[in-house]
């Protein structure tokens, strides 16, 4: 990869770099579940997205300005990521 698919994290150090909707961003740091959707089923850490993100995507007939704002796509890296599929996807206690 190129280095600008890398990103230094404070927690894991250098990671591949991801990019995610900034509520499962939030979600890495409260724990709290937002549930979880990716763009590729088929790789590991594709970008991702909440429930309340694809409502709005669905509504919208797809990414737009409008489903893009709500989103407000971050960059995360690939062990929060991991953090974040794994919260958002494990099922509820």
């Amino acid at each position: 990869m190129h280095d600008d698919h890398w990103v230094d994290c404070c927690n894991h150090g250098r990671q591949q770099a991801t990019f995610v909707c900034q509520h499962l961003l939030e979600s890495v740091r409260t724990g709290q579940r937002v549930g979880f959707h990716c763009a590729r089923e088929d790789e590991p850490r594709s970008d991702a997205w909440c429930d309340s993100c694809e409502t709005v995507r669905q509504a919208e007939g797809g990414w737009n300005d409008r489903s893009e704002a709500v989103a407000g796509i971050s960059l995360l890296c690939g062990a929060c990521y991991d953090r974040a599929r794994e919260l958002n996807l494990r099922p509820p206690r």
